[in-house]
């Protein structure tokens, strides 16, 4: 026997797989794995690799270099994540605090620490949830002619100035501004991009201010005084019926008990998020009127949901680590804000007073006191040598739910995670897949979101 064969001997009688018949794959995996748009699980990706490669390692011709190859492949291949985080966390995850109806008294404590602990509550189970993508539905044109229908508006479709590959924004109107707003024509705004997102506003729908007094030089220092008009809004029934119509036409399946109405003496608003999987999301339609009681703005999305399969998830114990890592933040339904309120607050904020002779809707300002070049006070800014609070939160109960999170195309995906309710009130809202399904953003990239325009000539890029 020379030394190749008895090599070849020695792996294959060391080899685990020898006189082991390799387990059959499913006719479902494998018709799956060659559809030409195969969306295939992690689980699945590592039996496709797992089973090659067994087969490479019980082929009768394999020699023993060939041995070794096959060992690699099991040793070093990987399967690609499903989706690359963009570094949104700021964008994704606003603060709670910045989200909730604070009381007006109070404000978030700044400049402060947080560690979080696990209560006794919280399980260890790990468990499994569906990922969707967000994939848009028809085209921008289509989109535009459909909400233009619904709110009787004229005109044509413009680009916006600062148009491009990432940034496809639109218009719908009949204003000359290259921004598509002049004051006193409605415009359909829509982004084709990550959700399809449109907005219809009316201007005109908003009563007018007229000058009572003018100074010598015919400035206006007097406005008239806007009061409520509670008998011209919508009833609740009323309201539900026209958002019905409207999110129903727009592309979003709801029911009269999924929407949720606000409503005061200076306007009525009605919204409702898309459900995917049973479970409420941050992709929501809103319509709302004026004090005059006609519709001043709305709001929606042109998107389906894609299943792209189910995925381990860790356990609630686990995630609590992951609330001091904004990468792994992820958007929720805004209903979990208006459920879960913040208790606490170390900060008196400085009473508003505007330094102008009158405020902005138009009526002479009487709230404010002491001179107009009086310093409004701040919180001051901490030094270089201070040393920020820490605070121990502790994790009370915990909520599945479907986050939204950006990719670096900028596509929209759902992912399962938790509502994770600390101690105070408030919560945290935690991706809860296993690591591996997706890649996180590095810790220190940030997206800066743009300044607005200086003026509607302006581009805001």
């Amino acid at each position: 026997m020379n030394e190749n064969d008895e090599l070849n001997h020695r792996l294959a009688k060391a080899d685990p797989a020898n006189e082991r018949r390799a387990p059959e794959l499913s006719e479902e995996l494998i018709t799956r794995a060659i559809a030409k748009e195969s969306k295939l699980s992690l689980r699945s990706r590592f039996e496709l690799l797992g089973q090659n490669a067994r087969r490479l390692a019980l082929g009768a011709a394999m020699s023993g270099s060939a041995a070794v190859v096959a060992l690699a492949l099991v040793v070093t291949a990987q399967p690609q994540p499903l989706l690359q985080l963009a570094a949104q966390g700021s964008r994704n995850n606003e603060s709670v605090a910045s989200q909730s109806s604070l009381s007006s008294d109070k404000m978030w404590i700044p400049y402060a620490d947080f560690e979080f602990v696990a209560g006794p509550n919280l399980t260890g189970d790990t468990g499994r949830g569906e990922v969707y993508k967000l994939a848009r539905q028809s085209t921008p044109e289509a989109v535009l002619a459909r909400v233009a229908a619904i709110f009787d508006v004229q005109g044509k479709i413009k680009k916006y100035p600062d148009f491009g590959e990432g940034n496809p924004g639109y218009f719908f109107g009949q204003s000359d501004d290259p921004w598509g707003y002049d004051g006193k024509n409605p415009v359909i705004s829509l982004w084709w991009s990550g959700t399809a997102s449109w907005n219809y506003s009316n201007p005109m729908s908003y009563p007018e201010s007229t000058c009572e007094r003018t100074d010598d030089d015919g400035n206006c220092n007097e406005w008239t005084e806007f009061q409520p008009t509670p008998e011209l809004l919508p009833t609740r029934e009323e309201a539900i019926a026209k958002a019905l119509e409207v999110f129903n036409g727009t592309g979003l399946d709801v029911s009269a008990d999924q929407i949720r109405v606000d409503a005061s003496d200076w306007g009525v608003s009605a919204y409702a998020s898309l459900y995917v999987g049973g479970q409420p999301t941050n992709v929501e339609w809103y319509i709302g009127w004026s004090s005059t009681g006609e519709i001043s703005y709305a709001g929606g999305h042109s998107v389906v949901a894609q299943s792209m399969g189910s995925f381990d998830t860790i356990s609630q114990v686990a995630a609590v680590k992951r609330l001091s890592d904004w990468r792994w933040s992820g958007a929720p339904a805004s209903i979990f804000y208006s459920r879960f309120q913040p208790t606490f607050a170390s900060v008196e904020p400085a009473p508003y007073r505007d330094n102008t002779e009158s405020d902005f809707s138009g009526g002479t300002s009487s709230g404010s006191s002491g001179s107009v070049d009086e310093p409004i006070a701040t919180e001051p800014m901490p030094g270089e040598d201070y040393i920020p609070e820490t605070l121990t939160l502790t994790i009370l109960e915990v909520e599945n739910a479907l986050l939204s999170v950006w990719d670096t195309n900028g596509e929209v995906w759902l992912v399962p995670g938790y509502i994770m309710i600390n101690d105070q009130g408030w919560f945290g809202a935690i991706i809860s897949l296993i690591e591996g399904v997706i890649a996180l953003p590095k810790a220190t990239d940030f997206d800066i979101m743009p300044l607005p325009a200086d003026d509607s000539g302006v581009s805001n890029k």
